[in-house]
């Protein structure tokens, strides 16, 4: 494949986020994204259990059958090993996917965390419930700990004015993370490593100073040009990005398998207004090289990951142009071309272990 070879050394655990509002008519961000890969230009990016009907509409529903079984199957073949679930409320229908995850009998394969955006933890007074929830997710025999057995916990801090409006400052809302520490202790879940996600590494480190935060990292890596910036340029720039965090503090790579959220822009979606602004569409070999190239500088930057894992943008963000996900193709069978890449790279930087029984 090329590129550098992977220092000699535990290996680091390998997570992705997952975004799941592929459900369809089950609630509104299903149907918003349904509408934003409803082009035929876009259905290369349809998730794999996605349907185009023979009037070319789309439909899109994770909730079937022995989907989280085979997305679970898709996601050990390409040497992950956890999924950081972006978590709503249990009566959402984007915690579908987490609450099949947990039902499962394969979770066993696949560990899992959370990330959470800190305005979903209420005002002062509120926020009791999602730490209550949360603490029930750490103590689950899947959820993945580091640092000694610390839960792994991603906070995504991206409005700094509803927080400040919320909690008086920023600093404020080190309540909850205090709170949320306590919670886990008395249960017996550890102590949270509580790992803070913006776009900027200064204001980054700043939030992590101020609530009492562990480390530091990103969501995502937009970028790019209208005309669509090569995706080499999206590798350096991550390079970059964790160069700038790793002097500022503790912290855990972000690796980033494509930016290009126009079909968002072609069909606006409530929550954000994206501009053109993309790197052309990464290819499987580059999609491994991204991550290769995270393992790499881990390798050299032991003092600054004291957690020893990645996380990658994204498993599942389809529409908004990050994914290893499998995608749907005409002929009925996915394309698992990244998955496959990426885990045949990891077999080859870290080849599995055979007993000695059985050489």
């Amino acid at each position: 494949m090329g590129g550098l070879e992977v220092a000699a050394g535990e290996r680091p655990l390998i997570g992705a986020i997952r975004w799941d509002a592929w459900h369809g008519d089950l609630g509104g961000a299903g149907r918003v994204v349904q509408r934003t890969l409803q082009p035929e230009k876009y259905h290369f990016r349809l998730p794999w259990f996605a349907r185009v009907r023979e009037d070319g509409t789309v439909e899109i529903r994770c909730d079937r059958p022995g989907i989280m079984e085979q997305e679970i199957r898709y996601a050990v073949r390409a040497g992950l090993d956890y999924w950081a679930f972006v978590t709503y409320p249990e009566s959402n229908a984007l915690s579908i996917p987490i609450q099949q995850y947990l039902a499962s009998p394969q979770r066993s394969r696949l560990q899992f965390c959370n990330i959470v955006e800190w305005g979903r933890f209420g005002g002062p007074g509120h926020y009791a419930p999602m730490v209550d929830r949360l603490v029930g997710y750490f103590r689950e025999s899947c959820y993945v700990r580091v640092c000694g057995g610390r839960p792994l916990f991603y906070l995504l801090a991206h409005s700094r004015e509803h927080v400040t409006k919320a909690w008086g400052s920023v600093a404020g809302f080190g309540t909850v993370v205090r709170a949320l520490r306590a919670a886990s202790l008395k249960a017996g879940a550890g102590d949270p490593y509580v790992v803070v996600m913006t776009f900027r590494p200064a204001e980054c480190n700043e939030i992590r100073t101020d609530i009492g935060a562990d480390a530091l990292s990103s969501y995502a890596l937009p970028g790019g040009t209208v005309a669509g910036e090569p995706f080499a340029v999206s590798r350096s720039r991550s390079r970059d990005l964790w160069r700038r965090m790793g002097k500022l503090g503790p912290t855990i790579p972000l690796v980033s398998w494509g930016w290009d959220a126009r079909p968002r822009v072609d069909h606006p979606v409530p929550w954000y207004k994206p501009g053109p602004e993309h790197y052309e569409t990464c290819t499987p070999a580059e999609c491994a090289l991204a991550l290769q190239d995270a393992l790499v500088w881990l390798a050299s930057h032991r003092e600054q990951c004291p957690a020893n894992t990645i996380i990658a943008y994204a498993w599942n963000e389809h529409d908004e142009g990050g994914w290893l996900c499998p995608t749907w193709r005409a002929d009925g069978h996915p394309d698992t071309r990244r998955v496959e890449a990426v885990g045949a790279m990891l077999r080859k930087q870290f080849p599995p272990v055979v007993p000695a029984a059985e050489k």
